[in-house]
């Protein structure tokens, strides 16, 4: 009988990781919009940080796209991970001292959405390597599921955190969700991929 995609190991542990980071990533503006309200009350704050966020995503995305053909996916997606766990980790702990201020939740986020633009296109890079390709379309249809999943998931349980905890908490489970997909990812061996031939950037 023909496995499906979570019948494959590799595929299987990439699925689990990413359902747990993408679950923590649905926290992040609801923890962060009550964060930057509680420290000045300005929207206008809110919007500079959650900008920095967005803008970094997509000035690094394309760059995260090349790289993501030339170099180990997976190793790509491991440095994403180690890079966004410090910068939610180190905003969480601000928000949670209460020695928080504007400028460094934006440098924060500013760092973490660019580590987000090199983690989208290697993911997607990597599950082919991670299934075999009469189970490429299931696996994306589980992975795109998880993602929809975790849009309704992720506000309801931030609400529920910024509630009762507070903020800055919301903010750690992100951190600590990218330190679980970064587990789940080390023990994955992806297929051999084809690397893209050396052309300039641009």
């Amino acid at each position: 009988m023909r496995q499906g995609a979570l019948g494959q190991r590799a595929f299987r542990l990439l699925f689990v990781g990413q359902a747990v980071s993408a679950l923590g990533d649905r926290l992040v503006p609801v923890a962060l919009a009550f964060a930057v309200l509680d420290l000045t009350g300005s929207v206008t704050d809110l919007g500079l940080v959650l900008a920095a966020q967005t803008a970094s995503l997509a000035l690094f995305v394309l760059l995260g796209g090349v790289w993501a053909d030339r170099l180990p996916r997976q190793r790509v997606m491991l440095v994403s991970d180690g890079v966004r766990a410090v910068a939610q980790g180190i905003s969480a702990a601000l928000v949670l001292s209460g020695a928080a201020h504007v400028w460094q939740l934006m440098v924060l986020q500013a760092l973490y959405g660019g580590a987000e633009g090199f983690f989208g296109p290697a993911a997607t890079a990597l599950v082919p390597q991670t299934v075999d390709p009469s189970n490429l379309q299931q696996a994306n249809a589980l992975l795109g599921l998880t993602g929809n999943v975790a849009s309704v998931l992720g506000p309801a349980m931030a609400g529920v955190i910024v509630a009762t905890l507070g903020p800055g908490w919301g903010l750690a489970v992100d951190a600590a969700t990218f330190i679980v997909s970064a587990a789940f990812l080390s023990f994955l061996i992806p297929n051999p991929g084809r690397v893209a031939a050396r052309k300039s950037i641009l």
